[in-house]
């Protein structure tokens, strides 16, 4: 195990994710579940799940496969597979809400052949991973893999953007415009993250992109930490020890 400022970053936003998917999953629940008709909030909870469970496949190949090359290459293809599911179901979820008149699907089986598409870049390419002079990990993939996957990225990161961000404007309810901007924050700060990472700003700045997407990632996930696990507990204690303060 190495420790890389990459693996340590994917890790603390993949317990991010996972405490906003845990949330969704909840809140799902107290309206019903399934027997509410609805299909979002399940929706929404699988998708945050499944990314952070993509982002864990990095984590893990970053900490334990960084020395391996040829290892760290095959979870570089399992993860780019994965955010190809996960990025069609954001562009199902962000056309089933934003634009109820028109069938998700279309959308959908385009975002998952731009994902296969990656998936099989990546295997085209055989990119070998290294650790750069920060302890960050470097892809080392060729630019015209770079760009589809860029793409891929920003369909993933932008779907969330763009619902919570209506949202955030269309709500008339404190606690869920809490929710919603923190969600809104978060992508927003992904989608400059990626960009800086993969849209050709920082190149040949002797690895100053991969030590800004490293520590840029890592505060998205405290981000997400704070306000999906440390946020409802403090809220839920105020709630329990309020009738006590009163009485």
């Amino acid at each position: 195990m190495v420790i890389t400022t990459t693996g340590i970053a994917f890790s603390i936003s993949a317990i991010g994710l996972a405490f906003c998917g845990f949330w969704f999953s909840k809140a799902f629940q107290k309206i019903g579940g399934l027997r509410s008709g609805s299909r979002t909030g399940i929706l929404l909870s699988v998708y945050f799940l499944g990314t952070a469970f993509q982002h864990g496949i990095l984590a893990f190949g970053a900490l334990f496969f960084v020395k391996n090359p040829e290892a760290h290459y095959a979870v570089l293809v399992i993860d780019n597979f994965v955010l190809g599911i996960i990025t069609a179901l954001a562009v199902y979820l962000a056309v089933y809400i934003l634009l109820p008149n028109y069938s998700p699907w279309p959308a959908t089986v385009v975002a998952f052949i731009l994902g296969l598409f990656v998936t099989g870049l990546t295997i085209t390419a055989h990119p070998s991973p290294f650790i750069d002079v920060n302890g960050s990990i470097n892809w080392n993939m060729p630019r015209w893999t770079e760009l589809p996957l860029y793409y891929l990225l920003l369909f993933q990161i932008g779907a969330p953007f763009l619902i919570f961000t209506r949202n955030l404007f269309q709500t008339t309810t404190r606690y869920v415009k809490i929710i919603s901007s923190i969600i809104v924050v978060a992508t927003f700060l992904g989608l400059v993250n990626i960009s800086l990472l993969f849209g050709g700003f920082l190149k040949n700045t002797d690895a100053l992109e991969t030590r800004i997407f490293d520590r840029m990632l890592g505060i998205i996930g405290v981000l997400l930490v704070v306000g999906f696990l440390v946020v409802p507990m403090i809220l839920g204690w105020a709630i329990k020890v309020k009738p006590h303060d009163e009485s």
